[in-house]
């Protein structure tokens, strides 16, 4: 990630995703130190930071022009701005392959290594062009960052590339399919621009949740070493003694953030929460990590089923969400529990003569369903 030259604004390529599919941890340090570079937190000692694995292609360039192929080179070493301007032009004047190219589409960009002209329809006319990975060398992230070129090349061309192609040493080409690697790119780029519009610099995300830490391991380390060092009997007694302090009659915002206790000072402040948001439990305590979150009003028992019931307008709710995810959703359901040893099935109704023997009447059963938690249908009728 960085800041384009142009208008600073935060620019995000492939290897970024591919450190958020492995440690969202690094990820989120990267962007802290980017945005933020007096955060105190020192990297790793001899660590580097993380940068572009594209390498420019001119020997590719040389060869495929002494065999007599159309090709435009995009100067490596020119400005960002007129590279892309550059790369785009080539693209709508149809020219067999362009090496050392640059895609950018809103906050997304990368280095393309070359892109190859194919046959077919698109925006630029009628032709498209599909992503070539020339380095010679395989890595278990190649497709995944083919993946990434491919996106930009659908929102350019208006067509998703149907192949993607490897070269490798030998001459040897190996051929992609586009949609047996492509969703799990979609997958993975939904939640890494989640968590970037989620960004806040004293949400880091659980360390123990990645696969790596990149060049924060030091810090790393240190988080988890001061949560096991001070476990969850820290954590209940300070939440009870703000629950004590909190007045019954009013709604009062959790306006302060734990600290994390720590010998390095530049780590206080800091709440280790998971990357999921807001709503995702603390792995210290298994608490619910609650920012920004409001203590409600206690409910009188004589208005709790009222409050719990279904509201009369239905909420319009994604039909691939599951319904317990539905803002206002809620499930009232009462449920004594039969004496040990006589258990009806779930929806069973009891017998007029089955009698509590203990105390000598009709014992009491309300049905519910088997398990509320595999209700997938949009609505849930009681």
């Amino acid at each position: 990630m960085y800041l384009y030259s142009v208008d600073r604004t935060l620019t995000f390529t492939s290897e970024d995703m591919v450190l958020f599919k492995e440690s969202p941890f690094a990820c989120w340090m990267e962007r802290l130190t980017l945005e933020n570079p007096a955060h105190g937190v020192a990297p790793d000692a001899g660590s580097v930071p993380p940068g572009d694995s594209a390498r420019r292609q001119d020997a590719v360039a040389e060869l495929l022009a002494n065999n007599g192929r159309q090709v435009t080179v995009i100067d490596w070493d020119a400005p960002e701005t007129l590279r892309r301007s550059e790369t785009l032009a080539a693209m709508r004047s149809g020219t067999e392959f362009i090496v050392n190219g640059q895609l950018a589409v809103g906050p997304l960009a990368a280095s393309s290594q070359l892109l190859m002209r194919t046959s077919g329809y698109s925006e630029l006319g009628n032709h498209l062009y599909i992503p070539c990975d020339t380095q010679g060398k395989t890595n278990r992230h190649d497709a995944f960052r083919l993946c990434f070129l491919a996106d930009l090349l659908h929102s350019v061309q208006g067509v998703l590339p149907p192949q993607m192609v490897m070269f490798r040493r030998g001459g040897q080409a190996l051929h992609l399919k586009t949609e047996d690697h492509i969703f799990h790119y979609r997958a993975v780029k939904q939640h890494f621009m989640a968590a970037q519009r989620e960004f806040r610099k004293h949400r880091m995300p659980d360390p123990a949740l990645s696969v790596h830490f990149g060049r924060w391991s030091a810090c790393a380390n240190d988080v988890l070493r001061q949560r096991a060092l001070q476990g969850d009997a820290h954590w209940q007694t300070q939440e009870r003694h703000e629950l004590a302090l909190t007045p019954p009659e009013c709604d009062v915002p959790l306006a302060r953030e734990r600290t994390v206790e720590t010998t390095d000072a530049a780590l206080q402040g800091l709440e280790f929460i998971g990357s999921g948001g807001a709503s995702m439990a603390y792995a210290s305590g298994g608490r619910a990590a609650r920012a920004g979150d409001r203590r409600r009003r206690p409910v009188p028992p004589a208005a709790l089923g009222e409050a719990l019931a279904p509201s009369a307008e239905t909420q319009q709710v994604d039909p691939l969400s599951h319904p317990l995810d539905a803002a206002g959703f809620s499930v009232a359901r009462r449920f004594e529990a039969p004496p040990r040893g006589r258990t009806p099935l779930p929806h069973a109704e009891p017998p007029d003569n089955d009698v509590d023997r203990e105390q000598g009447a009709p014992r009491r059963f309300t049905p519910v369903p088997f398990s509320a938690s595999l209700n997938t249908s949009d609505s849930f009728e009681g």
